[in-house]
């Protein structure tokens, strides 16, 4: 009797801490998602925990992590070469890296997994600010030519965008000047800089960096002239106005203000399964209006979350679709024949016909 009690107090033990350890072993059987930012003064990095956070509760197969980078272009580079599962990037960014031009030249040799269009969820816009005290000096974009400006910090995507719109599109030979994006209003007061160049998102909102510049200094807009809004508008350089009341604390000098716009989002490689993008997609559909409450700048995507993914491939149908997304619009009636399904095969094709192009 004695044996027999002992042998079921050892199978309970036995029972119980293997019990005890099914937690943990269930956690060490969570994949992996190394979610990719860019650096704190981000909007992206501000709003990765609203976001994550949907996905958590909805996905509890997945343990995710947000990854703070230097820059969005230093988030792609870390992506590219397997150190992250998605990655944050945009519009302009996936242009550059297709083609593998300015930041990416040179860089293909390292590349282990190429992001494909998975998920877009709101459009930055970049705009031109300096002191009120220069309004006579600087009263367009053209009086700009050749002067100091930051235009945001190299290796954002809004780096790259205004930089082609200014320079590539309006010739207008600016000339950055790299500073810490914390210390814009300092730049401006000490003639550091002529102009800075600020952001916001959906029109509405301003990220971390360029807020403190708000509050810290009145500001002056300087826009681009009608001229140059139609030479961008033919070179397919959307120009949009700026709800100013929403964006700024205060009165930024111009009736209108107006910036040009990009899609941003986050995105997989193949080696994401198609089926887990398609759940993605699904939660954030639902919980689009919780993100809306909580930003504004979600508001046109919990408008029309489907509308919102054909919007943004539109605006670059060059680079593959990933097959979750694809098959998420294929459901809603949305996919266009024209577009392409990732593969590697398909996304080897329009490497080689960006590079072409951009020769």
């Amino acid at each position: 009797m004695k044996k027999f009690t002992l042998g079921l107090i050892l199978v309970l033990s036995v029972v119980c801490l293997a019990a005890l350890a099914l937690p943990d072993n269930a956690a060490a059987q969570k994949k992996m998602w190394r979610w990719g930012t860019a650096d704190p003064a981000s909007f992206g990095y501000r709003i990765g925990g609203f976001m994550t956070g949907i996905l958590q509760r909805a996905l509890p197969d997945y343990e995710i992590t947000i990854y703070p980078h230097a820059s969005t272009t230093a988030n792609v580079k870390n992506f590219l070469v397997g150190n992250l599962e998605s990655v944050y990037s945009a519009e302009p960014g996936l242009r550059s890296l297709y083609a593998f031009t300015k930041p990416f030249n040179g860089f293909e040799p390292n590349v282990k997994q190429m992001p494909v269009q998975s998920f877009w969820c709101y459009t930055i816009e970049t705009h031109l600010m300096t002191l009120p005290e220069n309004k006579d000096k600087f009263r367009s974009w053209q009086d700009l030519r050749g002067k100091k400006v930051f235009m945001t910090k190299a290796g954002y995507m809004a780096h790259i965008s205004i930089l082609k719109a200014m320079n590539d599109t309006c010739g207008l030979d600016i000339r950055h000047v790299e500073i810490d994006t914390t210390k814009m209003a300092e730049a401006l007061q000490s003639g550091t800089v002529d102009a800075v160049a600020t952001r916001t998102t959906s029109r509405v909102t301003l990220p971390t960096g360029d807020k403190m510049l708000d509050i810290a200094t009145p500001l002056q807009a300087v826009n681009p002239t009608p001229a140059q809004i139609k030479q961008l508008s033919a070179a397919g350089v959307n120009v949009v106005e700026i709800d100013i009341e929403k964006a700024f604390t205060r009165d930024v000098g111009v009736d209108k203000l107006y910036g040009v716009p990009f899609y941003f989002g986050y995105h997989h490689g193949l080696g994401f399964p198609a089926e887990d993008v398609y759940r993605v997609l699904q939660e954030f559909e639902k919980g689009a209006g919780e993100l809306a409450r909580l930003e504004p700048a979600f508001a046109p995507l919990a408008k029309d979350f489907a509308g919102y993914q054909v919007l943004a491939i539109r605006s670059i149908p060059e680079v593959p679709i990933h097959p979750g997304l694809a098959q998420y619009l294929q459901e809603k009636g949305l996919w266009d024949p024209a577009w392409v399904i990732a593969t590697e095969e398909t996304i080897k094709a329009a490497i080689d016909a960006m590079k072409a192009k951009a020769r």
